[in-house]
């Protein structure tokens, strides 16, 4: 299920516009394909309407029209090629992971076709289910807001590289937008407590540095919300 949402469009542009630079990039991007954007930065403007935060980074992924464009594009900027084969840009202090949709890790890793629609469903937590067609001023949310319908955290995609990371990410969202475990979260929550207790706790607390480069949640924050699944 989609819908057309032009506001959205319009909010992503003010955030870009805040530099010349990154705006001029994502315009460059258009000429080469459809962008996708999915992530945190279209989570959080959907969530928080009526004041969305400067998003912390884009993820965006492209369906191509023109890869060769997109080659010599990119020579005019510094990148990294990360170890899935995406591309991480740092324009103007703003961060850009950008894929190949017929690359990203659940369209080859699973039995999930490549599309836009497939893409929302392709993420392990269900808030995450959200991708917004930037061209076309496509919204596909169904699994995003089944989520807030129900304020449940649950598993959209079992199939998953980083699944650590995002309990991780379960409890920092837990408290961000008011949800609770769904009872499938909550299984394997329990059977990594049951492997690992006070490793789990420690992996937990030091992944945030990595991730997101400080600390959400203290070990004791972390233990507690634990000790209650």
């Amino acid at each position: 299920m989609s819908r057309h949402e032009k506001n959205i469009k319009n909010q992503l542009i003010y955030f870009l516009g805040k530099d010349r630079y990154t705006l001029k990039f994502i315009d460059e991007l258009t000429n080469v394909g459809e962008l996708l954007f999915f992530g945190g930065s279209i989570r959080d403007i959907c969530f928080f309407q009526d004041k969305p935060t400067m998003p912390r980074d884009f993820d965006i992924a492209i369906k191509f029209k023109n890869r060769n464009h997109f080659n010599q594009i990119i020579r005019n900027y510094n990148y990294k090629i990360n170890r899935f084969g995406g591309y991480k840009f740092i324009i103007s202090n703003m961060e850009f992971d950008v894929w190949d949709i017929e690359n990203t890790w659940a369209f080859k890793n699973t039995d999930l076709s490549p599309s836009e629609e497939n893409l929302a469903k392709s993420v392990y937590l269900s808030i995450d289910g959200i991708v917004y067609n930037f061209n076309k001023a496509i919204l596909y949310d169904e699994i995003f807001r089944d989520a807030l319908s129900n304020r449940s955290l649950d598993i959209a995609l079992e199939e998953n590289p980083h699944v650590e990371l995002n309990l991780l990410r379960a409890l920092v969202f837990k408290e961000k937008y008011n949800l609770s475990f769904s009872k499938k979260l909550k299984s394997v929550f329990k059977e990594y407590l049951n492997h690992e207790s006070n490793c789990l706790i420690e992996s937990l607390y030091q992944l945030q540095n990595s991730h997101y480069k400080k600390a959400y949640l203290s070990k004791e924050k972390i233990q507690n919300e634990l000790q209650y699944i």
